[in-house]
């Protein structure tokens, strides 16, 4: 029994020492075991192990104390250990990621899906995961792979999702035993909330909430530094949030938000308005600016994502809101009516939007693979904040 107590208790003290590696640019022996308050011994017991293991890279001699001794070993955590990938499945696309073990990026790609068939999609996740193991040069190659969702998941599974059709399939189940490594799955929007908190500039906060709006609509929740995900994965989902379609008592009908404001159906009733077969951000932009019509539905489409976006606000009270929305990285103006009319209807809490919205579901991913891959689910880790990625007021 005191055996297994002392084990459970070095284990534990590696997963803290691997987090201050983690969370510091340099550090040292002695500032490992300061900051957690172990013996010296202790922590050089477990530093040895980990370096033996490759998760230790040095960076430089640092500088005496005033009372003089040896000069500290300053070391960082081995970037090149090995990498994670991750992959985000659209409805005509497949973005896929790969990060070093820091977060720090070594490859983003996107591509059209010319067959959506879960079998080809697949197919395709493999043939990048083997292209990058073709050049790959780090020490253990790839560690984890995470998916990022349109859809609800529970458990690491997908439980419902509006487009992707698994024919019986388990990703998690398929993919770890074709490369041997962790697998996780998780929503879009929870991942751009992991995004948020893992590689945002003030990883102080505690509580903050993304809102997504794509095909669908919906809330990553941060409650006091953890994902909230609520009874089998449903927290969030404010896109299936029933509205009235009409104030007519004898036409009005309940309908989902996101029938109304995602982006999907903004793109569907600037179609069907101006007979159009197809629609392409930029021919989206420029008829926003030139036809007053298709200025009408986008502006109605903002309020009505203020709407649901403040009861979203008041609902979980963060102390953050972000909106990660392609439509309102092409539109900004978009951006200002809801963030206006959020400030109007009585938000306090500051809004940003994220530009470059296209990666932070990935880097989020990335971010969970990588927890994983280490075993440290539960530990807050800092990355680097990614300059393809901004938040703007």
């Amino acid at each position: 029994m005191i055996n297994d107590h002392r084990n459970l208790s070095r284990i534990q003290n590696k997963k803290l020492v691997l987090q201050q590696l983690f969370n510091n640019t340099e550090t040292s022996r002695a500032e490992i075991a300061r900051q957690l308050n172990l013996n010296k011994s202790t922590v050089s017991s477990i530093y040895d192990e980990l370096n033996a293991e490759g998760f230790i890279e040095g960076v430089r001699q640092g500088e005496s104390t005033s009372s003089g001794g040896r000069k500290p070993h300053l070391v960082s955590l081995n970037h090149n250990y090995g990498y994670v990938a991750s992959f985000n499945i659209g409805t005509t696309y497949m973005a896929a990621m790969f990060n070093y073990l820091n977060g720090e990026i070594i490859q983003y790609s996107r591509e059209p899906i010319k067959k959506f068939d879960i079998l080809n999609i697949m197919q395709m996740i493999k043939k990048e995961i083997k292209k990058l193991q073709h050049v790959d040069s780090t020490q253990h190659g790839l560690l984890a792979i995470a998916f990022s969702i349109h859809g609800i998941v529970h458990d690491n599974k997908i439980i419902d999702s509006p487009f992707l059709e698994l024919q019986g399939i388990d990703l998690e189940e398929y993919f770890s035993k074709e490369f041997g490594v962790p697998v996780v799955l998780e929503n879009e929007a929870n991942l751009s909330a992991v995004f948020e908190q893992d590689f945002g500039a003030n990883q102080n906060i505690r509580d903050l909430i993304t809102i997504s709006i794509h095909r669908g609509i919906g809330v990553g929740i941060i409650a006091n530094h953890s994902l909230y995900r609520g009874f089998r994965g449903m927290a969030g989902e404010i896109g299936r949030s029933l509205i009235s379609n009409d104030l007519d008592s004898e036409s009005r009908q309940l309908v989902k938000v996101e029938s109304l404001c995602s982006e999907e159906a903004i793109i569907r009733q600037v179609m069907d308005v101006k007979n159009l077969t197809s629609l392409t951000s930029t021919e989206l932009v420029k008829l926003y600016h030139e036809d007053e019509q298709v200025k009408h539905i986008l502006n109605h489409a903002a309020h009505l994502i203020a709407e649901v976006s403040y009861n979203a606000v008041v609902s979980y009270g963060p102390e953050k809101v972000y909106f990660n929305s392609t439509l309102f990285e092409d539109l900004p103006e978009m951006y200002v009516m809801v963030r206006d009319r959020l400030v109007e209807l009585g938000i306090f809490s500051p809004i940003r939007m994220i530009k470059g919205s296209r990666m932070t579901s990935l880097l989020g991913a990335s971010s969970l693979a990588i927890h994983r891959a280490l075993g440290l689910d539960d530990y807050l880790l800092h990355f680097k904040w990614p300059k393809e990625v901004k938040n703007v007021d």
